[in-house]
């Protein structure tokens, strides 16, 4: 790392020192040369780097501070607000406008690649806010940010002791709205730069209303269609609509005004493991894959977002407005609060999701998905399937495509077969019209007997189980099988001799298996548990899949 210049100077000074006191003079002229040769090294290194993503014409002698964060004039954690010097110690701004947010100061335009401080200054501790002012002599990187609460300030950053302080600047003019057609009465307007100022959720009744504009009464011809207007001095501002809430808008340096139906800000999911960040192929812009829904501009929903594995650098984050002035991460997942600075380390799935914007907690519920129904043992409620959770639960890596291996089959009935459904409840649940292969539709899938590798596409609704891995199930003549349900033995004939029983648990798992070479065998469920399982019965011509139960 390259420390200040002002530290290596004093080092370099006192190594010249001892160097007069320990060598004689004929010495000391012999290497004279090489001495000032060493200075000017020393020298040159003691400057190298303090410029380099520095504005243009930076006096590269000093190194530039610069204030950065969604609270600065730049709005965002990319662009440099930076400050003046005359020393390169004391740095300073005055009069800049904040927004409430969080803030940094930094060195050279850098967080890690140049010299200097690479970490940038905030607080010391979470707990503080370091406003308005503060100290960290050993800023840490990805440490605690200033908490800025907006307006006008005068900013002092002192590099010698890694210290600044926040003074108030000269406050911006005041701008409100008033008038028989504000609801309110008087409505003061905000501003973040002293030249746009804004008002949200206005509401207006018929009547008049002028702009308070620093003292002086202002209108215009009118007010209730969004279109800009010059305002005139002492005119009232005619309105006709009746309770309905506007944003409006008042530039200070051209005095055009609008009324626009209110919106609540717009609330998305970015980052890799949600399609991309901005910019990227699955996130191209300017508006976000991903925007979540709100009734109120507080509590914000998005249902069923795929989710990818995080990765380094990857994750996601919630971002305001399609853009990054405010922005939101986290270092919890499922749940959490948000924290600046972090990425959400997700996990793969689909979610459902519940965002506060006034607070930055959210909640990522996870959308499962089973396969229920007569076909595959039972319905949920029923032995088979008992409940809370779906026996036969999917797995997914994408969040979109769901899979579940050697599941067993039976061939449908009337009113049976089988249907996907979410959540463990029938919110949302469909099935099929066509077997092995089909889209979704509201009726249950017609199965067909056997052991398949299941998959479905929750977003398309495709389910293929494919091909059957067990043997073809064949219609045995006279096959029977009682008493069925059973609390001790199954007895199962046929008109052929039997050769083989297999009987598989809901799972799939084989809890019994034996060979016979008889028209009529025994099978003892005594060390079974209740429930629904799966026999495949074999005679030299083929074999059938059969449902059993044990009581």
């Amino acid at each position: 790392m390259i420390v200040s210049h002002f530290f290596i100077d004093s080092v370099f000074m006192r190594l010249f020192f001892v160097f007069l006191c320990n060598i004689n003079l004929k010495k000391l002229l012999i290497m004279k040369t090489k001495l000032f040769s060493l200075f000017i090294a020393v020298f040159l290194f003691s400057f190298s780097g303090n410029s380099q993503t520095c504005p243009s014409g930076w006096n590269p002698a000093y190194h530039c501070i610069s204030l950065i964060g969604p609270g600065t004039p730049g709005g965002n954690w990319e662009t440099d607000t930076y400050l003046s010097t005359v020393d390169g110690n004391e740095y300073t701004a005055v009069d800049m406008q904040f927004s409430a947010g969080e803030i940094k100061f930094r060195q050279d335009g850098c967080w890690e690649t140049c010299a200097g401080n690479p970490a940038g200054w905030g607080p010391a501790l979470s707990a503080e806010t370091g406003w308005p002012s503060g100290a960290n002599t050993n800023p840490v990187p990805n440490g605690p940010n200033i908490k800025c609460p907006g307006g006008v300030w005068n900013v002092k950053f002192t590099l010698s002791s890694q210290s600044w302080e926040f003074t108030p600047g000269t406050p911006n003019a005041v701008i409100s709205i008033g008038g028989t057609a504000v609801s309110a009465g008087t409505v003061n307007m905000t501003t973040s730069d002293g030249k746009m100022y804004s008002a949200k959720k206005v509401t207006l009744v018929p009547g008049n209303l002028q702009f308070n504009v620093a003292g002086e009464l202002w209108g215009g011809d009118g007010a209730d269609d969004g279109v800009l207007y010059e305002a005139f001095e002492g005119v009232q501002t005619p309105v006709t609509t009746t309770g309905i809430d506007y944003d409006v808008t008042f530039d200070y340096k051209t005095y055009e005004y609008t009324f626009k139906v209110a919106t609540f800000p717009a609330i998305s999911i970015v980052g890799e493991a949600a399609g991309g960040w901005p910019g990227d192929p699955g996130n191209p812009g300017p508006i976000d894959t991903h925007q979540m829904t709100t009734t109120d501009g507080e509590i914000y929903t998005y249902a069923g977002i795929a989710l990818t594995t995080f990765a380094p650098d990857g994750g996601i984050k919630f971002r305001q407005d399609n853009a990054w002035g405010i922005s939101w991460g986290g270092q919890s997942f499922p749940t959490g609060p948000t924290v600046a600075g972090k990425n959400i380390e997700c996990e793969a799935g689909a979610y459902n999701v519940v965002f506060t914007r006034s607070t930055g907690a959210y909640v990522f519920k996870e959308i499962t998905y089973a396969i229920v129904g007569e076909a595959v043992g039972g319905w949920p409620g029923q032995p088979g399937n008992p409940g809370p959770t779906d026996v036969h639960q999917m797995s997914t890596v994408d969040g979109v495509n769901y899979t579940i291996n050697n599941l067993v089959v039976t061939t449908a009935t009337e009113g049976g077969g089988a249907k996907f459904r979410p959540n463990n409840e029938w919110v949302g649940d469909w099935g099929g019209d066509t077997f092995p292969a089909g889209t979704k539709t509201s009726g249950n899938i017609p199965t067909v007997a056997g052991t398949y590798n299941l998959t479905m596409n929750r977003v398309t609704g495709a389910y293929d189980f494919g091909t059957a891995l067990s043997t073809k199930n064949f219609t045995i003549a006279g096959l029977k099988m009682y008493p069925n349900p059973t609390q001790n033995n199954w007895n199962i004939s046929a008109n052929e001799p039997i050769t083989s029983v297999q009987v598989f648990d809901i799972l799939g798992k084989s809890v019994y298996n034996n060979t016979f070479s008889s028209n009529e065998v025994s099978v003892s469920a005594t060390k079974l548990t209740r429930g629904v399982y799966f026999a495949k019965i074999s005679t030299a011509k083929g074999s059938s899949n059969v449902k059993l139960v044990k009581e």
